[in-house]
């Protein structure tokens, strides 16, 4: 008993660390073509970025690999602590350790979303993959984020999970497409 209230008590402090570190700072917005506005690119309902919002030629070395690892990263998070809790039905109402499910969801999405963040970056970084998945990636991570926030709040609708394993499976398929293919890496783990 002592040990799981500490393990939700460590979760609970990742969260709000993690969270801080990506709090309502939308990167949607912050790349923009030279004397373009932020929000021109946030705004467009296009499948890509367009060509002035996206460098070149690539900016950081192992860009690609880099936001491999960090989806890999994001998505193996939601897959171990959101989604297999989901299929096993632990974010029903009254369904047993469901708080402790939403607690750790939470703390996944939270982390997922660091991570998502990060690839943001990588994807600003290298034309080929800004131009194919940079509006795709701001659209999951807008799905993940909203997802979160349910989590923690825990108004959530299971349904929604399995929205956000959909798109989660599309961007995985749409990077595939552009060169990259995003594999599952087991997240850091506090414990069970």
């Amino acid at each position: 008993m002592v040990r799981r209230i500490f393990v939700l008590a460590a979760l609970a402090t990742m969260v709000a660390l993690v969270t801080a570190g990506c709090g309502g700072n939308d990167r949607s917005a912050v790349t923009s073509g030279a004397g373009g506005s932020p929000s021109a690119t946030a705004s467009s309902g296009t499948a890509s970025a367009s060509p002035a919002a996206c460098p070149s030629q690539q900016n950081k070395k192992f860009a690609k690999t880099r936001f491999a690892a960090d989806a890999g990263l994001a998505f193996g998070a939601f897959h171990r602590w959101i989604w297999k809790p989901y299929r096993a039905g632990t974010f029903q109402s009254g369904a047993e350790g469901r708080t402790a499910a939403m607690v750790k969801g939470a703390a996944a999405g939270a982390f997922a979303l660091n991570r998502l963040n990060a690839a943001r970056k990588l994807v600003d970084d290298d034309p080929t993959l800004c131009k194919a998945l940079k509006q795709p990636l701001d659209a999951l991570w807008n799905s993940v984020n909203g997802l979160t926030e349910k989590l923690r709040s825990g108004n959530l609708d299971p349904a929604e999970i399995g929205t956000v394993g959909g798109a989660i499976d599309a961007f995985r398929d749409r990077s595939r497409q552009a060169g990259t293919e995003i594999k599952d890496r087991e997240p850091p783990s506090l414990g069970n």
